[in-house]
This record gives structure tokens, C-alpha cells and sequence, in this order.
């Protein structure tokens, strides 16, 4: 890590340098976190040796933390054990009717299953499906329908054109986000496909650049409607409903293998992706998921039955992405998770190979890539203001295997800042970032600390 030595910074108006890394290495727990004005934070954390099970090194580890985007972890190993590695969502394109010439007399059924990552080349090569047929125009229905349901966003307490609070569906397109731009008047534009799909922009937000879509079934048949046109294929305005009885499967495409999407959804933290995959997975075990909430009990539930010394887990989650700060996971169930995780196989592979060395392209921002931490973590990190998570596995200088979960937590300022949600300052914002900056290294102090010292 590169860090300016007597950079000042501060919290509530109160300003101290920033000690460096080294200068942590000889604190104590505790006079670390007051140097780094982390003192009224919550931490908890639970090292276990991989191999045994021994306890490490243990604070808190019983109380209940916000998981944040560590959440992600409980859903992919549930979904990947559901649904297995190879599975692959399916998007159809299906029909009934009579061809007659060019003309299709009758109606044609967009159709998703929750593919996370379905992207407009997917789109595209439905579209021209329809013009390699020989299909011109549709004389009937063009209809949409995803096979899970459909949720507006994912938690409502989030601001509202936060493009990370997406809604969800069995047909999504493009991660259900879509940019924005001003017009000469200084009014925010969306492609017309996206038309009262998406939210008003907050006041003063001109930098976002992208807005979340609420009802991403539609865009995307709205979207197919677009690409069909540029084949020279004209469908009706699309409207939801069931595919009629007797309706054939015209052309359909495959997802990448969950596996993949596994590994893609953890190291690059997409909300979205990990609520299609965990609502997907919840559906598949025949249990009702008529919300984010109940479907995330659902795999929940899965987890303890399979997972022996997970105990109570179901009862704190919220929804499979943690973008709640409603949702409570103890120290002791993420590393009982993750341990049931390393030892369970599934088809000769280990959970810990879906998550990159050192963090990979998000959430550890070059903090383990220094000569005595490279390639020692395998983790997963979750952000929110006032909330850090980080769980995974570490291998420690003397070859031991570690499993660890380390959170922090500061309900107090997390309460006043979602208070002031409608207003908040710039001021307010750069308080929470740099509080961000301390706990971000309180937690690289303490991984490297049980990295050399396990």
C-alpha cells in the first residue's frame, strides 16, 4: 500500500494524521483503532485454522454485523450446490402459429429463466433467428414473460437512482442499468426503449451517469422489438404475459456455466447478478420466493441443513446481494460458512478458486499486493457507508490455511447519514469516505498481522 505519510484527514471536524501501515504493525487492537478514530466503531472478527477448526483469534465474533457485499458468498455457494457448476439459464424465443410467407399469424413469447448476464448480443442473436426464418412482420402478440418474479429493486431504502439498486427479473438486459444524458434544456435522457422504466434523478446527482431500470422485462422486450426492426423484422408492442399453450421453441440462448458467473459475480460485485442467481436457486427448490427476503431464507435455510456447525443463519438475511443494512450475519457463521464451503466438492472443485489472490478487480483497491500479503488472501470484501465487511481465507506465512470473517460497523453515523439521505453534503460524503480509508486500513493491519503470525 502507498500511503502519505501525516496526510490529515478527519472525522466529524476532528483532524489526525494517518499513521502508516508499519506504525499500525505495533499498536495494540485497541490503540489502533483509536489512532485510527475508530474507537465508537463496532468490530468483530473470527480466525479459525481451516484444517482443525481452532480458534485463532476471536472479538465479538457472536454479534450480528451488516455483511454487506460479503453476503454474496452465502449466495453463490448455496446457488452453486442448488443448481450446480454446469448449470445454464436459458433465454427463449418461442412461437405459435402459422407461417404464411413472411408473415407469422400469430404470436411470438420472449422468455427468461434469470440469466445475470444477458447482454444485447444475446438479444441480437435472437433477432436475427427471427429474420433467418423468413419472419417479416408478426400478425398477432408479441409477448414477454419471466419464469421468476419480478422485484422494482432490490432494497428500497437505497437512493432511489442509486444504479446499483436495480430491479430484477428472469429477463434482464445489460445489468438493468442505462445511461443518461442532458438535453439542451438540462433534462436528463434516457433511450426511448428505457422510457418510464427508470426513476427521476435526484437533485444535484450529474455525475452518476447511469440510472437503475425497475421493470427490466420489459426493457428487454422492448429491446428485442428494437434489434427485430434492424433485421427487417416488425413486432407488435410487447405486453407480459404466459406463453400460450402448444408454443415452440424458436431459438433460445445459454448463459455462461453458473460457475463462471460465479466467479464473475464475486470478484466484480454486482448487485443484480447475485439476486438473479439467488432468486434462480431459491426457485429451484420448489420453495415459495414471493420476495427477496423470503427467497434469501430460502437459501438460508439450504446453507444449515448443509453446512453442520451454520447455525441460525437463515433469520439475518434480507436478500442475496446485502445491499441492506437490515441484514445481520455474525463473524462465527461467516467463517462456519466458508468452512463448510473449502471442504464441500462439488465435481473436483474448491469454492476458495472462484475468489482472485488479493482481491482481483474490486474491493481491496491494491491493499494486498505488497510482497509480504501477494497472493496470500482469497476474499471477498463488502462496502457500504459505515459498513465494512471482508471474509475468505488466508494462507498464513508458516503454510497455514486461515478462514476469517472481519467486520465493522459504525450504526451510529450510518444512522445519521440515512436521516439525511435527501441532503446529504458533500461534506458528509467525504466524512464517510474517509472513514472508509481508516477501517480499510485497520483491516489490512490486522490480515497482516494474522498472516505472520499464524
Amino acid at each position: 500500500m502507498v500511503l502519505v505519510v501525516g496526510l490529515s484527514v478527519g472525522l466529524g471536524g476532528c483532524t489526525t494524521p494517518l499513521p502508516t501501515t508499519a506504525q499500525l504493525m505495533q499498536m495494540t487492537e485497541s490503540d489502533m483503532r483509536t489512532s485510527l478514530e475508530l474507537d465508537v466503531a463496532d468490530v468483530g472478527y473470527h480466525v479459525i485454522d481451516a484444517d482443525t477448526g481452532a480458534v485463532l483469534a476471536s472479538q465479538n465474533a457472536d454479534a450480528a454485523f451488516p455483511p454487506a457485499s460479503t453476503a454474496k458468498l452465502a449466495t453463490m455457494i448455496a446457488a452453486l450446490g442448488i443448481l450446480g457448476p454446469e448449470h445454464r439459464f436459458r433465454t427463449k424465443l418461442l412461437a405459435r402459429g402459422t407461417l404464411k410467407g413472411s408473415v407469422l399469424s400469430g404470436d411470438i413469447v420472449l422468455q427468461g429463466d434469470g440469466d445475470p448476464l444477458f447482454s444485447a448480443n444475446d438479444l441480437r442473436a435472437l433477432a436475427v433467428r427471427l429474420a433467418d426464418i423468413g419472419i417479416k412482420r408478426v400478425d398477432g402478440r408479441f409477448l414477454y414473460h419471466s419464469t421468476l418474479p419480478v422485484f422494482a429493486d432490490i432494497a428500497p431504502g437505497q437512493p432511489v437512482d442509486a444504479p446499483y439498486n436495480q430491479g430484477v427479473s428472469g429477463l434482464n438486459f445489460e445489468f438493468n442499468r442505462v445511461t443518461w444524458t442532458k438535453d439542451s434544456e438540462g433534462i436528463y435522457v434516457t433511450p426511448d426503449e428505457a422510457e418510464n422504466l427508470t426513476p427521476a434523478l435526484t437533485p444535484g446527482n450529474d455525475v452518476a451517469g447511469e440510472l437503475p431500470v425497475r421493470a427490466p422485462n420489459l426493457l428487454s422486450a422492448r429491446m428485442l422489438q428494437r434489434f427485430a426492426a434492424n433485421e427487417g423484422v416488425q413486432l407488435p408492442s410487447p405486453a407480459q404475459d404466459t406463453p400460450p399453450d402448444g408454443a415452440v421453441v424458436l431459438a433460445e440462448v445459454y448463459s455462461l456455466p453458473l460457475l463462471e458467473i460465479a466467479r464473475a459475480g464475486l470478484e466484480y460485485s454486482n448487485n443484480m447478478v447475485a439476486e438473479a442467481v439467488g432468486v434462480a436457486a431459491a426457485r429451484a427448490t420448489g420453495a415459495p420466493v414471493d420476495t427477496l427476503q423470503q427467497s434469501a431464507h430460502v437459501l438460508g435455510l439450504w446453507l444449515e441443513m448443509h453446512h453442520p456447525n451454520l447455525k441460525h443463519f437463515a433469520k439475518g438475511l434480507v436478500n442475496h446481494s446485502g445491499l441492506s443494512v437490515r441484514s445481520r450475519v455474525t463473524p462465527v457463521q461467516m467463517t462456519a460458512l466458508l468452512q463448510g464451503a473449502l471442504s464441500h466438492r462439488l465435481k473436483g472443485w474448491r469454492f476458495d478458486t472462484l475468489l482472485t489472490p488479493g482481491g482481483g478487480h474490486t474491493g481491496f483497491r491494491g491493499r494486498f499486493k505488497q510482497p509480504d500479503a501477494a497472493y496470500r488472501i482469497w476474499a471477498k470484501s463488502g462496502t457500504m457507508r459505515y459498513i465494512k465487511g471482508l471474509a475468505g481465507y488466508i494462507d498464513a506465512a508458516s503454510g497455514r490455511r486461515l478462514i476469517f470473517a472481519l467486520f465493522v460497523y459504525d450504526p451510529n453515523r450510518r444512522q445519521k447519514l440515512e436521516e439525511n439521505q435527501r441532503r446529504r453534503s458533500d461534506a458528509a460524503l467525504a466524512r464517510s469516505d474517509d472513514w472508509r480509508t481508516r477501517s480499510d486500513l485497520f483491516e489490512t493491519t490486522l490480515i497482516r498481522h494474522w498472516i505472520s503470525s499464524y
